[in-house]
């Protein structure tokens, strides 16, 4: 099995029709509803929570405007998509609180409450984009990084370019010429200077530095005193294009030195957390399985599903967050209509 997926992932994917793969909007669709449920206040008439959904909607709308792509790729979780990482660590995503209320005018009387009310609006929001000329994926036991990651290096490969759409900086290691990131939050595109600029590390060596740093968000601990100025104090290579940054640079660059930086002597002694932490953190050649990637190719080269209004409109009106679409005709005429040009295709 693993020599057939190194076969696969040698192969050329050749798409005749590149036109339709040429700007691909990849969005990390569960991180934009988390966000939106958490931050956008949004209540339907009977004062009902309607955040995530209206949220998602205009964040997606805002994206297709901006980024004027030729597709979009909407990419949830699969069920279970943790399960690959936690066997490498078990602690990983352990005790993820739920998403902060950044900006609530009300609270839920209980969890439960909170729980379903989210769950409504998740499967709401799945029936209202899946009228919408726009692709869906999520792969039981494949996270939505895995997919993404994947799905964008189909796109580069076949000489296109992606954007991909998230608040997450494990998607900053994917950052090159032909790859972008955007942080609704911070409103940022991140491209390779952008990276360079804001962190001092290229992005070929970001999945290195962020294994020392750790991931609070993701339960992952990193290297004592591994500290974001400190790190490029002891490792200004990090920010060097053409050097590839490893524990065995690390260990050559002060072999020589008896008296070796606090910071260097905990990396070199915990090699085994900077190992696992590159495990769970990279997102080059990912490691999923043969049929995922197929399932993930297939969607690549499918057409773009039809835009269906009426469907569209009977669902956000029983969703009751049409109201809260500014102008929904021309929104629909100017945001996805573009995209339904390449209805069928390639």
């Amino acid at each position: 099995m693993t020599d057939l997926l190194k076969v696969f992932d040698s192969m050329q994917f050749d798409n005749k029709d590149i036109g339709y793969n040429s700007r691909v909007l990849i969005v990390d669709a569960l991180n934009t509803f988390m966000r939106s449920y958490a931050a956008i206040p949004t209540l339907d008439e009977d004062g009902n929570h309607i955040g995530g959904m209206a949220g998602f909607m205009k964040s997606l709308g805002f994206a297709i405007r901006s980024f004027k792509p030729t597709r979009v790729v909407l990419v949830f979780d699969g069920k279970g998509g943790s399960q690959r990482r936690r066997k490498i660590y078990k602690e990983y995503k352990a005790n993820r609180k739920p998403p902060t209320r950044l900006n609530r005018s009300y609270d839920m009387t209980t969890d439960e409450q909170e729980r379903e009310n989210m769950k409504w609006q998740l499967v709401s929001l799945v029936e209202m984009v899946e009228c919408l000329p726009v692709s869906i994926l999520a792969l039981d036991h494949i996270e939505a990084d895995d997919t993404i990651a994947y799905f964008s290096e189909l796109v580069t490969k076949n000489g296109g370019t992606s954007i991909i759409y998230s608040t997450d900086k494990d998607f900053l290691q994917m950052v090159s010429d032909s790859v972008k990131l955007y942080n609704p939050v911070k409103k940022k595109t991140f491209d390779v200077d952008i990276v360079m600029e804001t962190y001092g590390v290229h992005p070929s060596n970001f999945v290195f530095y962020r294994s020392l740093l750790g991931d609070k968000s993701d339960n992952i601990d990193g290297i004592k005193g591994a500290g974001e100025k400190t790190v490029l104090k002891y490792i200004p290579e990090l920010a060097d294009p053409n050097v590839e940054v490893n524990l065995d640079l690390v260990e050559q660059k002060y072999a020589d030195i008896k008296k070796k930086p606090k910071l260097v002597e905990n990396i070199l002694d915990n090699t085994s957390i900077v190992n696992r932490n590159l495990e769970l953190m990279n997102l080059h050649d990912v490691d999923i399985n043969i049929d995922a990637k197929m399932k993930i190719l297939h969607k690549y080269e499918e057409g773009c599903p039809p835009i269906r209004k009426a469907d569209l409109t009977r669902l956000m009106v029983r969703s009751k967050i049409i109201s809260s679409i500014q102008n929904y005709d021309e929104w629909i005429t100017f945001t996805f209509t573009p995209l339904a040009r390449y209805h069928g295709r390639p």
